[in-house]
C-alpha cells in the first residue's frame, strides 16, 4: 500500500497543491480535513479522478430489492447469503442484519457474485436471549441491513474472528489478552460492547435507548427515534462531504481527539453509496463518548502516520467464498484488513486503532 500523502489548508491556500500533485505518483493518495462536528472529526482519503471501479449493490440495497436473502443455519456464528440477482453484492464487516432468531453482525467483508447459491458468512450475535422470531418477523431469515456496528471494541473482536484457523497475522506475537482463547470470549466481547454502547448512549441522551421488544437488541436501539434525531446534526454537518469531494474513496475518523479507525474502498462510487451508514456509526460512537477527556483533533500528519503503520504489519492471506481473498495485518497500534478479488483488485480496506 502506498504511503498516504497529506495536504494542509495552508498549502492549499498557498497554491502549492497543483505542483505537489503533478510530482506525485499516479496512484498516490492524499488526505484532507479535519471536517468536524461536536467531538467527531472526519478525514477523507482521496484518489485521482477517474479511478472508479465497479460499484456493486450494498447488502442493504440488495435485501431491500429482494435480490439477496440472508438465512439462518441453526448455528449462531454462521449465516448463509444467497444472491439470486444479476449484480454483485458487497458485504462489509460490521454490517448488522435484523431479524432471524437473533440480530447478528457480519464478521468479514465479502463480494457475493450473481447467482451465487448459498455462501456461508461468519456472524456474532448483537442481541442476547432471543432464539425465535420477534413479533411478525420470520425466524428463518433476516429482513434488512440498515446499520453498522458502532463500537471499536466490537470491531476488534470481529477482526480476531478472522484469525481463527488461519494463523496469526503477526506471526504469533499478539498478546494473550488480544489473542482470544476461543469464540465464546470474542462473542462475550461483542455483547459487552453492545451493553457499553447502549449504556453510554443512554447517559448521553439522558434516556434509555433499549427497546421493550428486546432490550438487548443493538439494532432496535439504533432505530430509537430520539437517537436518530440526535444524529441528524452530524448528518447535516458532514453528510454532504462527498458532494464536494468526488475523488474521495475512504475516510478516517477520530473521537475526542483520538483516532478510532476508518475504511477505504476500491471504488469511489461504492464509498458514496455507504457513506451515510459509515457516518452514522462514527457519530454514534462520538455520542457514546460524550463526557470523556477531549484533546485537539489529530493533525493530517498523525492520520497519515496511523495509516502507514496500520498497513505495515506482516500479512496473512486466506481465500473466502465468492472468489475473494482476505489479507490481515497487525501492529502494536492498529489492525488492518484488505478484501480483494482473486484477480488482484482490492475492494475494501479497514483500519482499526488499538
Amino acid at each position: 500500500m502506498q504511503r498516504f500523502r497529506f495536504l494542509s489548508a495552508a498549502i492549499l491556500a498557498a497554491g502549492i497543491f497543483a505542483a505537489g500533485s503533478a510530482a506525485a505518483a499516479k496512484d498516490d493518495y492524499r488526505l484532507s480535513g479535519p471536517y468536524t462536528h461536536n467531538g467527531l472529526a472526519v478525514y477523507l482519503i482521496h484518489r485521482p479522478e477517474g479511478r472508479d471501479g465497479p460499484v456493486p449493490l450494498t447488502l442493504g440495497e440488495a435485501m431491500e430489492l429482494g435480490a439477496v436473502r440472508v438465512l439462518e443455519t441453526g448455528d449462531v456464528e454462521e449465516l448463509v447469503v444467497r444472491n439470486t440477482g444479476d449484480r454483485e453484492v458487497f458485504i462489509q464487516a460490521g454490517d448488522i442484519v435484523k431479524g432471524g432468531k437473533q440480530d447478528r453482525v457480519l464478521t468479514v467483508s465479502m463480494v457475493i457474485p450473481p447467482g451465487s447459491g448459498d455462501i456461508p458468512v461468519g456472524a456474532f450475535c448483537v442481541e442476547q436471549g432471543r432464539w425465535e422470531g420477534r413479533g411478525s418477523e420470520t425466524e428463518r431469515e433476516f429482513s434488512a441491513s440498515t446499520a453498522r456496528l458502532p463500537s471499536k471494541a466490537g470491531r476488534i473482536a470481529l477482526y480476531y474472528r478472522t484469525q481463527e484457523g488461519s494463523g496469526a497475522a503477526d506471526g504469533g506475537r499478539a498478546s494473550t489478552m488480544e489473542r482470544s482463547s476461543g469464540r465464546d470470549d470474542l462473542q462475550g466481547r461483542v455483547w459487552a460492547s453492545v451493553r457499553e454502547t447502549q449504556s453510554a448512549l443512554g447517559g448521553a441522551m439522558r434516556r434509555s435507548v433499549a427497546d421493550q421488544r428486546s432490550r438487548s437488541s443493538l439494532q432496535l436501539s439504533l432505530e430509537n427515534e430520539a437517537l436518530r434525531t440526535a444524529l441528524a446534526g452530524y448528518e447535516q454537518a458532514l453528510g454532504k462531504l462527498l458532494e464536494e469531494h468526488s475523488d474521495a474513496a475512504g475516510y478516517v475518523f477520530a473521537v475526542g481527539g483520538g483516532i478510532y479507525g476508518g475504511d477505504e474502498f476500491g471504488s469511489a462510487g461504492l464509498f458514496r453509496k455507504v457513506w451515510l451508514r459509515q457516518l452514522r456509526a462514527a457519530a454514534t460512537e462520538a455520542m457514546a463518548s460524550e463526557g470523556e477527556a477531549v484533546r485537539a483533533h489529530p493533525t493530517l500528519a498523525e492520520v497519515s502516520t496511523f495509516l502507514d503503520r496500520a498497513s505495515s504489519g506482516r500479512p496473512a492471506t486466506r481465500p473466502l467464498p465468492g472468489r475473494v481473498a482476505l489479507e490481515t495485518r497487525e501492529t502494536a497500534t492498529a489492525l488492518f484488513t484488505q478484501m480483494s478479488r482473486l484477480t488482484g483488485s482490492w475492494v475494501h480496506r479497514s483500519f482499526i486503532a488499538r
